[in-house]
């Protein structure tokens, strides 16, 4: 059975180690709507995220590599439960707004909206991971590459 996903994540952000973990999970489903409508649904397996602490007390930071369009970055905060979470994107990059990660033992989802000038034109993203198939602590990050 893979690993409970909350509390691999609340695990390492309470964790004194500056290594970064990488995880890689065994499916991620990325679906857009453009006003309420379906617009992509897009299944890849064996997706990759990056999660490292913060000079900030508290909060964490994760990084989407394989994403649709581009990899970003943004910060969150977890509570001490390891069960269950729905918490704010921080310092998520422009176009990016309003985004919000969910966290249970089965799952980590993020959802966010890509921003335009004319409202017609923003698309709501939600990303599910499902099943941690690995776990790798990565060399620390220097200007934020990989060494």
């Amino acid at each position: 059975m893979p690993p409970s996903i909350s509390s691999t994540i609340t695990n390492f952000t309470h964790q004194s180690s500056p290594a970064p973990l990488q995880i890689t999970f065994a499916s991620l489903e990325i679906c857009s709507h453009q006003n309420g409508a379906l617009r992509h649904r897009v299944q890849r397996k064996q997706s990759r995220i990056l999660l490292q602490q913060t000079p900030q007390k508290g909060l964490a930071e994760l990084t989407v590599l394989d994403n649709l369009v581009f990899s970003f970055s943004f910060r969150f905060q977890l509570h001490s439960a390891p069960t269950l979470h729905e918490v704010d994107m921080r310092c998520l990059p422009r176009p990016l707004d309003q985004g919000r990660l969910y966290l249970d033992g089965e799952k980590l989802q993020l959802s966010f909206r890509i921003d335009a000038p004319d409202p017609s034109l923003r698309v709501q993203v939600t990303q599910v991971y499902r099943g941690i198939l690995h776990l790798e602590h990565r060399q620390s990050t220097l200007c934020g590459q990989q060494r």
